[in-house]
C-alpha cells in the first residue's frame, strides 16, 4: 500500500468488551500503526488482553456496564468525555451498542472533530415492543452524533437509511462489506482434512454422517430454535445425520424448553459450548447452517466458506451479501423452520451443489474478504477521514 504520510495521527478505538477488539479490530489497527496512526484501545479489558497487547497499543481499561442502566450509561459517558478532553484525538472510532452510544455523546461534548461509528449490526432489529423502541432511539442518537458511519454491509446501510437513522451522505461501506476479513493462514483449507480427522477422533459418533453445523451464540435471534426444529424433522427421516452446535449458551432461556428436552433425548445433537477450535469444528461440517434473524455481515459464514464448507443462511442484510444465492450458498427466509428443513434436505442430497458452493465460496473469500485486503481498505478509509 502506498503510504500518504507518516505524520502521526491519534486514533482512539472504543468497544464495550475486549473480545470485539481481538476478533474484529486488531489486524486493521496493526496496519494503521504502520501507516501514520498511533492507536489507543478503550474497552472493558481482561488481564489476558492487557498482557497480550500492551506492548503493541496504548490500552485504557474502562469497565463499561452492559445493558440499559442509566447510572452505568452516565458513568461511561463521563469517563470517555474526560479521556477525549485530555488526549485530543484526531479520530475516535467506536462499535458495539453501549460503547458507541457513550462515545458518540462524549465525543460530541468534548469537541472531537472526527467521530466514526462502525455500525456492525443494528441491535433493535431483534427486539419487539418497548425494547425495540428504546434501542432504536439509542441507535438514532448514536448515528446523529457521529460524523461518519461505516455500516457492515450495503443492505444494512439501505435499511438504516430507510429507517431514518442517517442520511446517505454520512455513510459508506468499506470494500464489499464486513469488518475484518479472513486470515487464510489461520483458516487454511489445506489443513481441512487433518482438522476433520481430529474432530472425528474426538467425536467418533460424527464420522460418516451428514453433519450440520452452527457456530455462534445460542440465542433466539441467531435462529437456533428454528435450526433445532428443522434438524429434528430431518433426523426423523435420516438418522444417519448429526447437528453440532458450537458456542456459549445464554443464561436467559433463549432456547425453547421443549426443544431442549428433545435435544437431550437425541444422541446425535452435540453442544460443544464455547470453543477456541472453530476452524476445526467447521472443517467437520458437511453443511454450515446460519439461520440468524439479524446480522452485521457474518464473519463465521466467511470462515465456513474459507474452509470449503457449503452454507445455508437467511435472506437478511449481511449474510445475503456474503454469499451469492445458488452460486456460493443457499438463502432461506428468517424465522422459518420449514423452509430451513427443506433447504437442509435438498442440499444434503445434492452432492454436486455442495461441491459447487464450496468451491465458489472459497473463491469469493479470496477475491473479496481476505484480512489483508480489508485491513488495507480500512487504513485508506481512515486516512481519508483524517486527510493524512
Amino acid at each position: 500500500m502506498v503510504k500518504r504520510s507518516m505524520v502521526t495521527k491519534n486514533i482512539c478505538i472504543i468497544t464495550t468488551v475486549d473480545i470485539t477488539l481481538k476478533q474484529f479490530v486488531i489486524p486493521s489497527a496493526r496496519e494503521m500503526q504502520k501507516n501514520g496512526f498511533a492507536v489507543t484501545f478503550v474497552s472493558s479489558m481482561s488481564k489476558e488482553f492487557v498482557g497480550e497487547f500492551s506492548n503493541e497499543f496504548t490500552l485504557i481499561n474502562i469497565p463499561f456496564e452492559r445493558g440499559a442502566k442509566p447510572l452505568g450509561m452516565l458513568k461511561g459517558i463521563i469517563q470517555l468525555y474526560k479521556l477525549f478532553r485530555k488526549n485530543k484525538y484526531d479520530l475516535i472510532q467506536y462499535a458495539t451498542p453501549n460503547a458507541a452510544f457513550y462515545a458518540s455523546i462524549a465525543g460530541k461534548l468534548a469537541g472531537v472533530c472526527n467521530r466514526l461509528y462502525c455500525q456492525w449490526g443494528i441491535r433493535y432489529v431483534g427486539f419487539d415492543g418497548f425494547a425495540r423502541k428504546l434501542f432504536r432511539r439509542i441507535e438514532k442518537i448514536t448515528c446523529s452524533l457521529s460524523t461518519q458511519i461505516r455500516p457492515a454491509s450495503y443492505k444494512n446501510m439501505k435499511f438504516a437509511i430507510s429507517e431514518g437513522l442517517y442520511q446517505q451522505s454520512k455513510a459508506s461501506v468499506v470494500g464489499a462489506g464486513g469488518a475484518v476479513g479472513i486470515d487464510l493462514g489461520v483458516f487454511d483449507i489445506l489443513e481441512k482434512e487433518e482438522y476433520r480427522k481430529e474432530i472425528f477422533e474426538r467425536h467418533p459418533e460424527l464420522k460418516d454422517k451428514t453433519v450440520f453445523g452452527f457456530v455462534g451464540r445460542l440465542a433466539r435471534d441467531k435462529g437456533v430454535n428454528e435450526l433445532i426444529r428443522a434438524f429434528l424433522k430431518y433426523y426423523s427421516e435420516d438418522s444417519n445425520s448429526a447437528l453440532v452446535i458450537v458456542g456459549p449458551k445464554e443464561d436467559n432461556g433463549e432456547l425453547e424448553a421443549e426443544l431442549v428436552k428433545q435435544c437431550e433425548a437425541c444422541q446425535d445433537i452435540l453442544f460443544t459450548g464455547f470453543s477456541n477450535e472453530v476452524k476445526k469444528y467447521i472443517s467437520a461440517f458437511t453443511i454450515h447452517v446460519h439461520p440468524s434473524y439479524r446480522e452485521g455481515f457474518s464473519l463465521v459464514i466467511q470462515q465456513a466458506m474459507s474452509m470449503g464448507v457449503p452454507v445455508i443462511t437467511t435472506d437478511i442484510p449481511g449474510p445475503s451479501e456474503v454469499i451469492v444465492d445458488g452460486v456460493s450458498g443457499m438463502l432461506v427466509p428468517a424465522k422459518n423452520s420449514k423452509a430451513l428443513y427443506l433447504a437442509m434436505k435438498n442440499l444434503s442430497l445434492d452432492k454436486e451443489k455442495q461441491k459447487l458452493f464450496a468451491e465458489n465460496g472459497l473463491e469469493r473469500v479470496k477475491m473479496l474478504f481476505t484480512q489483508e485486503r480489508m485491513s488495507q481498505l480500512i487504513v485508506e478509509d481512515r486516512q481519508q477521514i483524517c486527510e493524512l
